[in-house]
């Protein structure tokens, strides 16, 4: 626990450290090694968050919090776009020319869009990280086996994807989304979607325009499942922009979106700051109108 403890500052650490200690032994008292590793996880979580002025009481962290849910969305259709570009590998190319290497790639794109559909159901912190590991798993795939002539490449790709996931992953876990699906049932319904979205993505060929399925389905369920209060906590234009940006950014590559589709989304993006500009600005003006 003590080194857990020297993550935080020290000015928090001599405050704090052992309240934290002792909610620490209490949680994980007779418990497995699962539920210590999962505690000292949510520990060293909340203790970089400290330290990069995250936390929720911040601004930072109620910024973080507001563009988690769409970061998770991004990051899914842009998981699923890629898993969708490479299926024609599988059927042209044999074993022998595409290699474990390329399968586990595609692989950890999949488990990221399981991952992000887990979060939005509600299970955010084993969502999260699953979205994180898959997409670090197909950064580190991807290096090995095209080189390191491919990291500009990955940097532009998968990149983003890696900061996003990030962005999830660091939401302070107060100001998480609330469930969207509050049953196990519900969870595992989720569940089941996930796979028949996958399995479509993997076994149905597609040819341009229809491609862009596999990028505009995972948005439109994923902003589904994110809810009208996920878009509520859009309360600034900064916000709106960054969280429609990294979808019009992969909408491009690899979503395969049509370059009138992506200027008419940036045009609605646009306009959509506008008008929480205003509309905060008038809130701002009037307080009882705007309460």
């Amino acid at each position: 626990m003590s080194a857990l403890l020297r993550l935080y500052p020290a000015a928090y650490r001599r405050e704090f450290g052992d309240e934290i200690a002792y909610a620490y032994q209490e949680a994980t008292s007779g418990a497995g090694v699962p539920a210590r590793v999962r505690e000292g996880a949510d520990v060293a979580g909340h203790a970089l968050r400290m330290r990069l002025g995250l936390g929720s009481a911040g601004r930072p962290g109620r910024l973080l919090a507001a563009l988690a849910p769409f970061a998770l969305v991004a990051v899914g259709a842009a998981a699923s776009s890629w898993a969708g570009l490479t299926r024609n590998t599988f059927v042209v190319a044999g074993w022998d020319e595409i290699g474990p290497g390329f399968v586990g790639m595609v692989a950890a794109h999949l488990v990221t869009v399981y991952g992000v559909f887990l979060a939005l159901a509600g299970r955010w912190a084993a969502g999260s990280w699953t979205v994180l590991a898959g997409v670090a798993v197909a950064f580190a795939t991807g290096l090995a086996r095209m080189g390191i002539a491919s990291i500009g490449f990955s940097a532009l790709t998968i990149g983003p994807m890696l900061a996003l996931a990030l962005v999830a992953v660091a939401c302070p876990p107060d100001l998480r989304p609330a469930p969207r699906v509050r049953t196990r049932a519900g969870v595992l319904a989720v569940m089941a979607w996930t796979t028949v979205l996958t399995s479509a993505v993997m076994l149905v060929p597609l040819v341009y325009p229809f491609t862009q399925l596999r990028f505009v389905v995972p948005v439109v369920l994923g902003s589904l499942l994110a809810g009208c209060r996920a878009f509520a906590g859009l309360r600034t234009a900064p916000a709106v922009l960054l969280a429609g940006l990294p979808v019009l950014y992969f909408g491009a590559v690899p979503g395969t979106l049509l370059p009138l589709a992506l200027a008419g989304l940036l045009v609605l993006l646009l306009v959509a700051a506008a008008v929480v500009s205003v509309r905060r600005r008038r809130g701002a003006r009037d307080p009882v109108a705007g309460g």
